[in-house]
C-alpha cells in the first residue's frame, strides 16, 4: 500500500494516481486538506498498537503501508477554533498526530521528511556541492544594502536575486510567486536598511538551463531554452522548449553523492549549461515537480515511480 501525503490541488499526485488505477496497485491519498475532518486512532499497549487514519468512507491501517510518497508538508486548513491562539495550538496538535502516525523508518519514504526540511535548505547545499566538487556561482545573502550593492557592480555578467526559500507571497486568499529575475545595482539603496535578507548571485552565461531528475536509479535529464536569454523558466509569461539531454558521468557520480549524503531517494537538480559545456549548480529541489517532462518528452518517469514504490508487486 502506497500513502501519499499532499494537498487536494497537487496535479502532479493527480498525474501519477491516474498510471496506480490503470496498474489497480493500492494506494490512500491524504490531502492536507482532509486532516480537519478525519478520524484517528492511535492505541499503545506492552503487546500491540494500532494505528488508523479515516477519511470518510475510506479507512487506513498504517500497518500495511509498505510505502510513502512525501509530496506536501503536513499543515493543516481550515482548523476550527474561536481565536487564532486556539487555531495554532489545534493545528499543531493535529500536524503532530498525523506525523506521529504515518512515521515508520522501516519502510520507503520518497523523501522521508527530516531529510527533506534538511535537504530544502538552500545554503546548506551550496556548501554541500562546493565540497562533492560542483562549480557554483559567487553567492551573498546579507541585509547590508552597502554590501549588496559592492556584490551587484562586481559581477560583469550582471547579477540576480531570489528566494531563500520557496519564493510564495501570500496576501489574503491570493498567493503571488516570487520568482528569479535581474537585479540593478541603482536599486539597492545603502542610505536605508533591508528589512529581508537578500540572496543574490552572479549571473552565469547559459546556452541551456538543465533540469535533471532522479527516481531511484533512473536519472532523466532536460535541456531548456528559451526564445529570450532565461532568468528563470518557471515564469508562466517565459516560452521555453525543451529536449532530452544527458550529463557526464563525472557530474552524474556527484548527483548520486549528494542525494546520498541528503539521505535522498528522489531529487530535482537545476544546472546552468555554459558557453563552454560546463554545468553550474544551482539548486536540488527534494520535492520538485516532475510530470510536465513526462508530458512534453515522454520520459517514463511514473513507471519509475511505481518501480521505486511496489518493486516486483507490479
Amino acid at each position: 500500500m502506497l500513502l501519499i501525503l499532499t494537498s487536494n490541488k497537487d496535479l502532479t499526485a493527480d498525474f501519477l494516481i491516474v498510471d496506480l488505477i490503470e496498474r489497480q496497485l493500492p494506494y490512500f491519498r491524504l490531502n492536507a486538506e482532509d486532516l480537519t475532518s478525519a478520524a484517528f486512532t492511535f492505541s499503545i499497549d506492552q503487546r500491540t498498537t494500532r494505528r488508523i487514519i479515516s477519511v470518510g468512507p475510506r479507512s487506513l491501517d498504517l500497518d500495511a503501508v509498505t510505502a510513502v510518497w512525501y509530496r506536501r508538508a503536513i499543515h493543516p486548513t481550515g482548523v476550527g477554533g474561536s481565536t487564532p491562539g486556539e487555531r495554532f495550538f489545534i493545528s499543531g496538535e493535529l500536524r503532530h498526530l498525523t506525523m506521529g502516525l504515518v512515521w515508520n523508518p522501516n519502510v520507503c519514504w520518497v523523501n522521508p521528511i527530516d531529510r527533506v526540511s534538511i535537504a530544502e535548505q538552500k545554503l546548506y547545499q551550496l556548501q554541500l556541492a562546493r565540497r562533492l566538487g560542483f562549480h557554483i556561482p559567487r553567492t551573498l545573502i546579507s541585509r547590508d544594502a552597502n554590501e549588496l550593492r559592492k556584490f551587484s557592480v562586481s559581477n560583469p555578467m550582471g547579477t540576480i536575486c531570489k528566494p531563500i526559500f520557496h519564493g510564495m507571497l501570500a496576501e489574503g486568499l491570493a498567493r503571488y510567486s516570487i520568482y528569479t529575475r535581474r537585479i540593478d545595482p541603482c536599486t539597492l539603496d545603502t542610505d536605508s536598511g533591508v528589512a529581508c535578507p537578500i540572496l543574490l548571485q552572479e549571473e552565469v552565461p547559459r546556452t541551456a538551463d538543465v533540469r535533471a531528475t532522479f527516481i531511484g536509479s533512473r536519472c532523466f535529464v532536460a535541456d531548456i531554452k528559451g526564445e529570450v536569454p532565461l532568468i528563470d523558466w518557471r515564469d508562466p509569461e517565459i516560452s521555453v522548449g525543451f529536449s532530452e539531454s544527458h550529463l557526464d558521468e563525472a557530474t552524474e557520480g556527484r548527483c548520486r553523492a549528494m542525494l546520498h549524503e541528503l539521505g535522498l531517494v528522489y531529487g530535482a537538480f537545476d544546472f546552468i549549461r555554459t558557453p563552454s559545456g560546463d554545468l553550474v549548480f544551482l539548486e536540488i529541489n527534494p520535492t520538485g515537480e516532475w510530470a510536465w517532462l513526462e508530458n512534453e518528452l515522454g520520459f517514463p518517469m511514473r513507471e519509475a515511480f511505481v518501480q521505486l514504490f511496489f518493486g516486483r508487486q507490479r
